[in-house]
């Protein structure tokens, strides 16, 4: 009955999109505000569940995507002369039930549950080889190893079937960073330490985290509970998976050094300076996990170019249109993230399908899976040949938030100092933003150039610019609904990606590389 009720859904909004549609071609331009609205209440809504990666609601979304391009006069540019490209993944999870069991030197016990003060990181799915026994844990400092740094926290033990355990960050002398950049850059993220563990021998390796990550412990636990996605062509065998990855809490880590030579307080006051000991507490590590093919899939359409020989070079224009989907019972919408991305694009395709002047042709494309790591970019990046003769990518991630008179520019003169210039022209020729470069900072720790789809494109050398709200008030959480959208800004997008993908199609020359 519940799937009935969807299917009657699609049909009613469809045919009430249809009437909208005839009635808006009468005007085209001046109908944007209507498409954006219109395209984003569908593909927000609760019926779509939130458009997770390989989802039935995500498939709604693709097919939804598909007829609007067609619609648009956009032609398909996928598999088999569909809109679609096909990509089998593997999604993995940790059943329920997972847990740590430190056990003391006076054969006491004390169990701690996945997703409660502690928690095993999904998107590092574990061999099952190593669970249900009980080994001995070395505390190792940070929990590094770097030459170039001349830092090493693995000394003076052998960690062969052992557990690690160490602090999250990177080491710090009278207040500063001790390591180079790079490094920091590197073991900021606990999967590089992880993965240091498993070259010495370890088992397992357990993080206690820094003041930072523990504010963000609501978020964490529920990270416990999601599902790990990955290619299908990067799936390992048993004895290549990743050794259990697992995280405590403030609770949790005091109970486990109680006991110990240096309790947490100690720990945390003597950060410059850790000392490697062997805990006399043992743990035991249990769980099982879960595997299972799906497809998910990426969708492209193609404006064609009009020049006989620059017809064959593409400028490539973005947005991911998956989200968070269901957890537990709460639908994660995802109207900004990226819902509003993907309306963008689709009404910028509308509109230059009609316009019809760009010399080069132009991909529309929609990924899948960039909440899961960036995985339809990924796909698409290495597996389309394509990439070979893309000038350029724009990727929209984000933009129905904030100030309605600004937007955040990011990595548009990386890789080419030419396109940063033609997005400050064509900004000035349409939307008239305050264009805010401040994370495109050398320093600056959110790291955002890295952390979308267009990242996949320019590791090809491919020049990209990227646009981004920064909305923290309902990131990744269940009130970022359509009702909070400010939809005259995102038609003001489309009017700055419309001009800028012209001009960038038009160009007499391929956009130089610095």
């Amino acid at each position: 009955m519940k799937r009935q009720i969807k299917i009657n859904f699609l049909i009613i909004f469809l045919f009430s999109f249809t009437v909208i549609f005839s009635q808006a071609t009468s005007n085209p331009k001046n109908s944007s505000y209507t498409y954006v609205k219109s395209n984003l209440e569908f593909l927000a809504s609760d019926e779509l569940e939130g458009r997770e990666t390989a989802s039935h609601g995500e498939k709604i979304a693709s097919l939804f995507i598909s007829e609007e391009l067609e619609k648009y006069g956009v032609k398909p540019f996928g598999d088999s002369n569909t809109y679609f490209q096909n990509i089998n993944m593997f999604v993995e999870s940790i059943e329920e039930g997972a847990n740590l069991a430190f056990q003391f030197e006076d054969n006491s016990s004390i169990v701690f549950e996945n997703g409660t003060d502690i928690v095993f990181f999904s998107r590092t799915i574990p061999a099952e080889k190593n669970t249900d026994k009980i080994y001995d844990i070395v505390f190792v400092g940070y929990g590094i190893e770097s030459e170039e740094d001349n830092y090493n926290s693995y000394k003076d033990f052998d960690f062969n079937g052992k557990v690690v355990l160490y602090l999250s960050g990177t080491p710090k002398k009278d207040g500063k960073e001790i390591l180079s950049e790079k490094s920091i850059g590197k073991f900021k993220r606990s999967n590089a330490k992880n993965k240091i563990a498993k070259e010495k021998g370890a088992i397992a390796a357990i993080n206690i985290p820094d003041a930072e990550l523990l504010s963000f412990w609501d978020f964490i636990k529920d990270m416990a509970k999601s599902k790990n996605f990955l290619l299908e062509q990067e799936a390992t065998s048993e004895n290549e998976k990743d050794i259990p990855a697992i995280m405590l809490n403030e609770n949790s880590a005091k109970t486990l050094l109680s006991n110990e030579k240096y309790d947490l307080d100690f720990i945390k006051n003597n950060l410059e300076t850790p000392t490697n000991f062997e805990l006399k507490t043992k743990v035991k590590i249990s769980y099982k996990t879960i595997s299972e093919k799906k497809l998910a899939r990426n969708v492209i359409g193609i404006i064609e170019g009009n020049d006989p020989e620059l017809k064959n070079e593409f400028v490539a224009i973005g947005a991911h249109y998956d989200h968070e989907g269901i957890k537990g019972n709460q639908i994660y919408n995802g109207a900004d993230d990226n819902g509003s991305g993907t309306v963008t694009i689709l009404e910028t395709a509308r509109r230059l399908a009609l316009e019809k002047n760009n010399r080069r042709s132009i991909l529309v494309i929609f990924h899948t899976g960039e909440e899961k790591g960036l995985l339809g970019a990924k796909y698409l990046t290495s597996n389309s040949s394509f990439i070979q003769n893309t000038i350029a990518h724009i990727n929209i991630d984000m933009v129905g938030r904030e100030s309605e008179d600004s937007i955040y520019c990011i990595g548009a003169s990386k890789i080419s100092k030419e396109l940063g210039k033609l997005v400050e022209e064509a900004n000035q020729n349409s939307a008239q933003f305050y264009l805010n470069y401040k994370f495109d900072e050398p320093n600056d720790p959110n790291r955002f150039y890295y952390r979308s789809d267009h990242v996949h494109y320019a590791n090809k050398g491919i020049p990209i610019a990227f646009f981004y709200d920064y909305m923290n008030e309902d990131y990744h959480k269940t009130t970022d609904d359509v009702e909070k959208i400010n939809f005259p800004k995102i038609v003001k997008m489309v009017e700055l990606l419309e001009n800028l993908t012209t001009s960038i199609s038009n160009l007499d020359h391929k956009l130089k590389i610095d």
